[in-house]
């Protein structure tokens, strides 16, 4: 094969690989072999030109340098904005796409701390009505039954994480006087059985 064909094309081969190398996770492999292909290239180009034509040679190694960046150029600019490019490279979402989750999000965030009714059972995930809202929900790994009381503890996606509100604890002097009544009942009953005497 000629060395002036063979330079051009490992120098071609070398522009793809590198353009790859950007869009394609390779962990660098690909850009060991564009490297390698460019060398080579100018190893070819040194063995078809160099000698005979210092300007042909002298050419070639400037366009290499212009090339390369060039190159890199239209693989980073250019080409996400060509018809081929847009179908392998997804649009980054615009401001309005993204508005209506954030608002979303924003709004469940605020519902922290607040308290629900479940309306379906959770298990674990349902609905939970809250502030006359009906939302998506998840209890933490627990069946919940419907119409529970539950508290809103945190936000995952766009559900509602949920925890059972624990009921009110009596009243002390109330369970006091229950415990010393219990006492006195259990002081006031004879045992039916004899203690054996040391």
């Amino acid at each position: 094969m000629d060395y002036s064909l063979l330079a051009i094309l490992a120098l071609i081969v070398a522009l793809l690989m590198l353009v790859a190398e950007i869009f394609l996770p390779s962990g660098g492999i690909i850009a060991v072999l564009a490297l390698t292909s460019i060398a080579g290239s100018v190893w070819a180009a040194w063995m078809a030109w160099w000698g005979t034509s210092p300007g042909l040679w002298w050419t070639y190694i400037a366009s290499v340098i212009v090339l390369i960046p060039t190159t890199l150029a239209f693989a980073v600019r250019i080409f996400p904005n060509t018809a081929w490019g847009k179908k392998v490279i997804h649009e980054v979402p615009t401001l309005d796409e993204v508005t209506g989750f954030r608002e979303e999000t924003e709004h469940l965030r605020s519902l922290i701390g607040k308290i629900g009714k479940t309306q379906t059972l959770l298990n674990p995930s349902g609905f939970v009505l809250v502030n006359h809202e009906r939302h998506h929900c998840e209890s933490q790994g627990m069946i919940v039954d419907a119409q529970v009381d539950v508290e809103i503890i945190a936000v995952e996606g766009t559900r509602l994480v949920v925890k059972v509100v624990k009921p009110p604890v009596a009243d002390e002097t109330k369970s006091g006087e229950k415990s010393a009544a219990t006492d006195e009942r259990a002081t006031d009953e004879s045992f039916d059985f004899e203690v054996p005497e040391n």
